[in-house]
């Protein structure tokens, strides 16, 4: 039994040998990892973010109290509800059914969402501030992407209003890595404490494309065991420059730009954080 005398005084030489000579009854299955649909990528993005506060005081910070907000890729409404219910007038779109309809759970209706892509909006109106939270706009991926949803963002936004962005600039360890991934993983417990969630990530850096790779592997463990699952999902990231990210703003339609290295409001440290917060205003229209 694990954790018994007799469970810590195997004989070690017995065990290596064992594995440098496999039997079909020693041998661990493979893993098939299935495609990640829709439904269950909502369930495990509100695992692993449902909790997440840290960044809710810096968009209240940044933005004026009682103000209209868009949110670009609300998800599940974990940012654009809580700022609803602290007085703001909150609108969230996003390209999944399933999160709105979670999100509207959640909130009340205190929000507005809406389905609709960052790459093809439609509002009648203008907003005070704009947010593209949690690197939502390297997955984007591509520059002519994100310069069409920021365009049209610079458009949306009043003339005293501001974008508020986080973006992920990959470090100097997945820079030299070149296309070598990088792995980390994190438990999460599942509702009611009915089993956890295995969450592997894999990071690979692609130096001629400047394009990451992102490979979410989800191992959903409830304490069923006839219902363990694996998933897979693949990403790509844009992994611009803090100098590409200003030089691609600018040229939508934004100046005056502040970069932060966290929700702390502290300056940008380049050497130091992946994670740059960037806030922005529009150029004045004629």
């Amino acid at each position: 039994m694990p954790g018994t005398k007799d469970s810590h005084s195997i004989n070690k030489p017995a065990i290596k040998h064992a594995m440098n000579h496999p039997s079909p009854e020693h041998k661990e299955p493979e893993v098939n990892f299935i495609p990640l649909n829709e439904k269950r990528y909502s369930e495990f993005y509100s695992i692993e973010m449902e909790g997440f506060t840290a960044d809710i005081p810096f968009y209240k910070k940044h933005c004026k109290e009682g103000s209209t907000i868009l949110e670009i890729g609300c998800g599940t409404g974990r940012i654009s509800n809580t700022l609803a219910m602290s007085g703001y007038h909150v609108t969230g779109i996003d390209t999944s059914a399933t999160m709105l309809r979670q999100a509207m759970r959640h909130g009340r209706s205190l929000a507005l969402y809406l389905r609709m892509d960052a790459r093809e909006m439609a509002f009648q109106r203008t907003f005070d501030h704009i947010l593209l939270p949690y690197n939502l706009i390297n997955l984007l991926h591509n520059t002519k992407c994100i310069e069409k949803c920021l365009r049209q963002a610079r458009h949306l936004l009043k003339p005293n209003g501001s974008i508020l962005l986080q973006i992920y600039i990959p470090d100097k360890n997945l820079i030299r890595a070149k296309r070598h991934r990088l792995f980390q993983f994190q438990t999460l417990p599942l509702p009611n404490n009915q089993g956890v969630l295995i969450k592997e990530t894999l990071r690979s850096y692609n130096n001629f494309t400047q394009e990451i790779r992102m490979e979410e592997r989800y191992r959903y463990r409830p304490i069923d065991r006839h219902c363990h699952e694996d998933f897979i999902n693949i990403l790509h990231f844009a992994g611009f420059s803090a100098k590409q990210w200003i030089k691609i703003i600018q040229a939508c339609g934004f100046y005056k730009t502040t970069l932060f290295s966290g929700y702390d409001s502290l300056p940008y440290c380049p050497d130091k954080r992946s994670t740059l917060i960037l806030k922005a205003f529009p150029f004045k229209q004629n």
